[in-house]
């Protein structure tokens, strides 16, 4: 389809849904050039009012408020914070109806989480947040690159097809089909990715030409695998960007991908339930969504400074039917201080590392962070995927996928460090495999603990 006429459709839906984003992307863009201190008081205005409005009408933060003897006429700026209690998934699924504000006026949307962590959770989302948090500040990111809305585009994804087998399911499934054609994208089931139907997508893809490729990151990466399994040139889709979001992508994956695709990866990190957190530059400063989010980064309920790991925590600010305040959205990031050369004045964060949840048991007490495996096998360019497998205390096994054979001395050290870390009564078991399979959910699960 013509991308004017899709990116009409593509507006004339959002709109249609409730989901304007385009007054937002406008303020966005001014925004992302103001000095920070200027958009710093906004974002304190901001807070103080959402803060407010849950000391009145949220009866989980009512208590919460009450508990530390905070009245909503008392809140002036964002110092109250860190005497209110972290949220993780696990305190919103148990509570989930006590974060429900009791003055409703403003329109939702129910939503669902992608099930990662192995349980989908449906959520209701201010019509506003997904406004201004998912499609204004998913559209900023992309014009970064000049990518709007509308160009042909090849997503491969999850839900793309009907796995319930009832009418209902398929008639879902047709309708999103035909929704997504008209917006010039091409769906590509992230579950049917095998060599015989990855060659039927290539060709498809050959007339098709994407411009982009959006995709959750294993699928991208298993996408690009297969393409140089079958010898098909990758180039000659002429894809100028790859978005990968979703999961975490090591290094290794994304030189495959790049080399494949003949083009530029790009991170789109966010979370359905606060939507984008952080979009990649070309100049490659990996910008935070500064307008719509408040930041926290924490290590053992501390501080860290910039540069060095930290879990990240969000306040949605935009959000006033389920508001979430002090998130937690379970994933282990990098702050950082320095400023970007593109000249916006979002701050940055340098990487974004996977799940706080994901480690590994290490005998006698500790545990070793999913990260320290990212860092492992970014030594080793021979190994573009692996999975650790966690069964007992005293035994890991490790599986490794290569277009080639791994030599004997990349196990070796891959073994000898890891009994470094876990200790000499550990046994590890490395094994080079043909495929790793994907999650239910669509994702690829790298740290498996059975403990």
């Amino acid at each position: 389809m013509n991308k004017v006429l899709a990116k009409l459709f593509y507006d004339s839906v959002q709109l249609a849904k409730g989901w304007d984003y385009k007054p937002y992307l406008a303020d966005l863009e001014r925004s992302q050039w103001q000095p920070i201190e200027k958009r710093n008081e906004l974002q304190r205005l901001k807070l103080v009012k959402l803060l407010r409005h849950c000391a009145d009408h949220v009866p989980f933060y009512r208590d919460a408020f009450l508990d530390i003897g905070v009245k909503a006429k008392d809140i002036r700026d964002e110092s109250v914070l860190e005497s209110l209690p972290i949220v993780t998934k696990k305190t919103l699924r148990e509570n989930y109806i006590r974060f429900f504000s009791d003055d409703q006026k403003r329109p939702f949307d129910v939503w669902k989480t992608s099930g990662s962590t192995g349980e989908p959770f449906a959520f209701r989302l201010d019509k506003n947040s997904i406004a201004a948090n998912t499609y204004a500040a998913l559209a900023r990111g992309r014009r970064w690159w000049g990518i709007d809305y509308g160009i042909r585009e090849a997503m491969v994804w999850s839900c793309v097809r009907d796995v319930s087998d009832t009418l209902l399911g398929r008639m879902q499934v047709l309708k999103r089909q035909w929704s997504w054609s008209l917006k010039n994208i091409r769906l590509i089931d992230t579950y049917s990715l095998d060599h015989t139907n990855v060659e039927t997508i290539y060709h498809d893809l050959l007339k098709f030409r994407p411009e982009c490729m959006r995709s959750i990151s294993s699928g991208l990466f298993r996408f690009c695998v297969l393409l140089d399994d079958l010898g098909l040139d990758g180039l000659a889709l002429g894809v100028r960007y790859a978005i990968y979001t979703g999961e975490a992508f090591p290094e290794a994956q994304k030189v495959l991908v790049e080399r494949v695709l003949g083009c530029k990866t790009i991170c789109e990190y966010g979370c359905s339930e606060v939507g984008i957190i952080a979009f990649e530059c070309p100049k490659g400063g990996l910008h935070l969504n500064h307008e719509n989010l408040f930041f926290e980064f924490l290590k053992n309920s501390d501080h860290p400074t910039a540069g060095q790991e930290a879990e990240v925590v969000v306040t949605n600010l935009n959000d006033y039917v389920v508001p979430l305040i002090r998130y937690a959205v379970g994933d282990v990031v990098v702050p950082s201080n320095e400023t970007c050369t593109c000249g916006r004045t979002l701050p940055l964060i340098s990487s974004v590392g996977g799940r706080s949840h994901a480690f590994i048991k290490i005998p006698g007490g500790g545990v070793l962070h999913g990260l320290y495996f990212t860092h492992l096998f970014d030594g080793l360019p021979s190994v573009t995927q692996f999975r650790v497998i966690q069964e007992k205390i005293n035994e890991l096994r490790i599986e490794l996928f290569a277009s080639e054979p791994i030599s004997s001395v990349d196990k070796s050290f891959v073994v000898s460090s890891l009994v470094k870390e876990m200790g000499v009564d550990c046994r590890v078991v490395v094994q080079q495999v043909d495929d790793m399979p994907l999650s239910h959910s669509g994702k690829f699960q790298w740290i498996v603990s059975k403990l």
